[in-house]
């Protein structure tokens, strides 16, 4: 090889540079995907389950808007400026709904087709509340209420529905809309969603799509607050006054999601400034000229922009999880580099002809550079095997990454450094700071046996403790304890009673009224729950409609109690109570109690599909859906707080399954998801797949490593490293109460790439010298190991710095893994090497 690269190293050079240009083009059109739905399993049944319903029933998650009125403000004003920013909303393509207030039906919804069927919709308190309405007495105080009414200032605006509805039944439709209410704990005053200082004012916005997809969150945050700011202009212009004291604040998963994703951005990018800047900074000051910089920086750019091409090739974008492939390619691909150089412009290689020199580097290091990149790659490679599209792409873009970064320090940087070291001549005096290693690892070829013992202990009791190791799943911790819009968002959940994340049960049946039954059935059984304290609301289509079996009591409650709904009886009562109120007797309530007759009267079991066109059926198209040959039923159940945990997650899921299977239900009769269960489930997949894949890992590192050595002696060795230093980070994480989580697990493929680098170079230095030259060669090796630790330190450490506790966390695991796994080959490895080196020597005597 080194013969090659002397005689074509331009060439070389040329090519690299024509690839890439070529890169570059391709990473330009590289794209970056941040919705993180996307990334799912979309072969998972809780995955696709979870998408057919968000597309059938619409995307339950809520952006919540809380409108804080100033005090100068009127009632009357404030509640003007809550209807036109409602309006506006509605009107937006972006947005489905936007809830704001509990109204009663206006009159005109109490059209003939609906009062036919009220009998059969209403509850058993309700039936015998029209009992009541409808006998002697009822109906003679109803009249002289109407009376009164029209009597007072506002009896102009009652007169329209008292002609339309002259008994008041709408009191009975009211309850069954005010049941269903989920803002209950919310004061209802005048209808609106407000606070008990009546000065906040709530909106429950639902968009059409997920918040998960980052760029609609984006487009709906904008255009929300453009209407918001035109709303409150066209305020201002109607009472001449500025509108600014409004106070408008969002809170929710939509403007949670964007927040998120700016910070990871901005500290990914911080991340990797500072560290291709501080690792080159570092080498630069190890060996003491700043000319050093250039063989590094050029093939290590040049790694990157090759992967980034590969990218847009293979993929056609980036994630939020693949953006972080360029911190570990800088961190592990200067490792590559510093061995090489190092060997390069050793010492005892000064004065030498290039060829030779050459020879002498790849003899001394290529093997071990490209066993610890294979190595490392097929880390990362066993991760790609994962089910999750985030995990499969980062792992075959890393791992190829770091392939094409060992290819580059093979290739590119040697001819770099003979094509410049031809042009200034052989014998410049670059050198590597010491560390101090030369007394350090003096001391412990002395006397190995007592540190390797003071070490043994140390690394048992770390042991011992890291058994202790957890794993945080809740997603909570992954964000700053004081962010605004999470204790916004928490302080809405109080305000409500419940979460405003939901989940969804979903029936399906190719008979409406089978499916009826059912669902009456379920949402019963849930209500019992409210006394767990794990539900605060339930709402469902059993709200609005009883199923066939109660509408067939309520038919019979009416034939068995003729003398409360004997229409001839009820007419002449009311024809009565009018003459004696005053008013006129005629025809005109004719077509209303022709509806109530038929009401009485009727015989027909009501369904949804009967009522879908009158108000109350517009309410009830968010609980069904009609396809061709069959139908389904969502039930929406409100957890009584947000569930950040898998724990929480499970305990809710499991209590509605036993529930409903106490009740006879089983658990194959139903759907049962939601973004908060989905979340949950895939929790303990992604914990699944990573504990496979890190399985997978070991193994494959294990027989690459077999195969190179072919030895299990030197195979042990060089994993020693890697062992000890898993182990140890696992004791200092518990000491540190650190826990590894869905983001820092990550980082133990490149923990594996370090280890496994620093344990085959030492080996290697190890197998290859002469016995008195052991320990002189080890120094040398453990200069550059010492260097490859500290810029991998720089390159993850400042990941520590970044704002998000998720990322965060990132870099202490990568820190605490990089220190522990240097710790063990600059210490315990040497020691072990001064025990076998005198064993040696003795069996040689």
């Amino acid at each position: 090889m080194h013969h090659f690269i002397f005689h074509f190293h331009k060439c070389i050079i040329t090519l690299s540079g024509i690839l890439t240009l070529f890169a570059i083009i391709l990473a330009s059109q590289l794209k970056l995907d941040l919705n993180l739905l996307s990334l799912l399993p979309s072969e998972n049944l809780s995955v696709r389950t979870f998408f057919e319903v968000s597309e059938d029933f619409g995307v339950q998650s809520v952006l919540v808007a809380m409108v804080e009125a100033p005090s100068c403000f009127s009632q009357e004003k404030s509640e003007s400026f809550i209807d036109l920013l409602a309006k506006k909303l509605r009107e937006s393509e972006l947005i489905r709904e936007v809830e704001y207030k509990s109204g009663e039906p206006k009159p005109r919804s109490l059209d003939k087709g609906l009062i036919t069927y009220l009998p059969l919709i209403l509850k058993k308190s309700d039936l015998k509340r029209l009992a009541s309405k409808l006998s002697d007495a009822g109906i003679k105080e109803q009249i002289q209420k109407n009376k009164m009414l029209l009597m007072t200032p506002f009896g102009m605006a009652m007169k329209e529905g008292i002609n339309a509805d002259p008994l008041w039944l709408r009191d009975l439709l009211i309850s069954i809309l005010y049941t269903s209410s989920a803002k209950q704990p919310i004061g209802l005053y005048r209808g609106y969603y407000r606070t008990t200082d009546k000065r906040t004012y709530f909106l429950f916005i639902q968009p059409k799509k997920p918040p998960q997809d980052i760029t609609f969150s984006k487009k709906l945050m904008a255009e929300v607050r453009d209407i918001e700011r035109i709303s409150l202009s066209e305020l201002s212009e109607k009472y001449g006054d500025p509108a600014g004291g409004f106070m408008i604040s969002y809170t929710g998963g939509y403007p949670i999601a964007i927040s998120d994703e700016a910070t990871t951005k901005r500290d990914i990018k911080i991340t990797i400034t500072t560290s291709f800047l501080g690792v080159l900074i570092l080498f630069g000051l190890s060996f003491r000229r700043a000319r050093s910089i250039f063989y590094v920086v050029a093939p290590l750019a040049i790694s990157i922009i090759w992967t980034l091409g590969f990218a847009r090739v293979v993929f056609h974008h980036l994630n939020i999880l693949t953006c972080v492939f360029s911190a570990v390619l800088i961190g592990l691909g200067i490792d590559f580099a510093i061995h090489i150089f190092t060997r390069y412009f050793a010492q005892d290689e000064k004065g030498l002809d290039l060829p030779t020199r050459l020879k002498h580097t790849f003899q001394k290091t290529g093997g071990g550079i490209i066993i610890g990149g294979i190595t490392t790659a097929t880390a990362f490679y066993a991760i790609a095997l994962s089910d999750f599209r985030a995990f499969r792409e980062l792992g075959i873009l890393t791992g190829t990454g770091i392939l094409f970064c060992l290819v580059a320090m093979i290739f590119l940087l040697p001819s770099l450094l003979v094509y410049f070291s031809g042009k200034r001549g052989n014998g410049r005096d670059v050198s590597m700071a010491s560390f101090g290693l030369e007394k350090l690892l003096g001391t412990i070829w002395k006397s190995p046996r007592a540190l390797l013992t003071t070490s043994l202990v140390i690394i048992c009791l770390l042991g011992i403790k890291g058994v202790k190791i957890g794993f945080d799943e809740n997603l909570r911790n992954f964000r700053r304890a004081d962010n605004d819009l999470l204790l916004l968002q928490e302080r809405v959940t109080g305000w409500l009673g419940g979460s405003t994340g939901q989940v969804l049960l979903v029936v399906e049946g190719k008979s409406e009224s089978d499916l009826m039954e059912r669902n009456g059935s379920i949402h019963k059984a849930l209500k019992e729950l409210y006394s767990s304290g794990l539900i605060s609301g339930v709402k469902s289509i059993s709200d609005f409609l009883p199923s066939p079996d109660q509408q067939m009591i309520n038919r019979e409650f009416i034939k068995m109690h003729p003398e409360y709904f004997n229409l001839k009886r009820i007419r002449r009562t009311f024809n009565k109570a009018l003459g004696e109120n005053g008013f006129e007797i005629g025809n005109r309530y004719d077509e209303y109690f022709e509806a109530l007759s038929s009401a009485l009267l009727a015989e027909e079991i009501l369904l949804p599909s009967s009522i879908l066109d009158t108000e109350i059926g517009c309410m009830l198209r968010r609980f069904i859906l009609g396809k061709s040959d069959s139908y389904s039923l969502v039930t929406y159940v409100i957890p009584k707080k947000d569930l950040w945990s898998r724990a929480d997650t499970a305990d809710l899921k499991d209590t509605i399954i036993r529930k409903l299977m106490d009740k006879g239900i089983e658990k194959d009769t139903y759907i049962l998801t939601g973004a908060n269960l989905l979340t949950g489930e895939l929790k303990g997949i992604i914990i699944k797949n990573l504990q496979s894949s890190m399985w997978l890992a070991g193994s494959m590192v294990v027989l690459a490593l077999l195969i190179y050595y072919r030895s299990l002696g030197l195979l042990a060795l060089a994993s020693l490293p890697l062992v000890v230093g898993l182990v140890a980070l696992s004791g200092v994480m518990v000491l540190f109460h650190l826990d590894f989580n869905f983001l820092n697990i990550i980082v133990l493929p490149m923990i594996i790439g370090i280890g496994i680098d620093d344990g085959i170079h030492l080996v290697n230095t190890f197998t290859q010298a002469k016995h008195g030259d052991i320990i002189d060669a080890t120094i040398k090796t453990g200069r550059a190991v010492v260097l490859t630790s500290l810029t991998t330190l720089v390159g993850f450490g400042s990941i520590a710095l970044s704002h998000y506790p998720g990322l965060r966390s990132m870099g202490y695991v990568a820190c605490i893994g990089i220190i522990t796994c240097l710790f063990a080959s600059i210490m315990v490895l040497p020691a072990i090497f001064s025990i076998i080196s005198r064993r040696m020597r003795k069996s040689s005597v």
